[in-house]
């Protein structure tokens, strides 16, 4: 296993304990790891700190802060939709768009994702 699915492991473990705070620093270690050239990993990367920070912004009460940072994550997301193999994106989406929709209409996330690895780890079969 690669030091970056080591590191998407923890990730799943503190998103899908909602703790999206910390995942947003764990994701953003491993946005460091590539470089500057590599703009189409930067970037969903970049859409996935920022949607951890979304959901982060909605736990805390900032409803408004959240819905403005969702619109970006899902143009930036949406992007990503062919080639980020490592992360289930469209299950992901499929989030951040009813998370638009429900505070668009005043209303509350129902629900969040759990974080989708689209891979294997020897501690659990997905």
């Amino acid at each position: 296993m690669s030091v970056e699915e080591e590191m998407l492991l923890s990730v799943k473990k503190l998103w899908d304990e909602g703790r999206f705070y910390e995942a947003h620093e764990v994701l953003e270690d491993i946005w460091r790891l590539y470089p500057k050239e590599d703009r189409f990993s930067r970037n969903c990367y970049q859409g996935l700190i920022r949607l951890a920070i979304a959901y982060h912004h909605y736990t805390c009460g900032r409803k408004d802060s959240a819905l403005r940072v969702l619109r970006k994550v899902r143009d930036q997301l949406s992007e990503c939709l062919e080639d980020f193999t490592l992360v289930d994106i469209p299950y992901l989406l499929s989030f951040v768009n009813s998370s638009i929709e429900g505070l668009e209409g005043g209303e509350d996330i129902k629900a969040f994702p759990v974080f989708p690895l689209n891979y294997q780890s020897d501690t659990e079969l997905l």
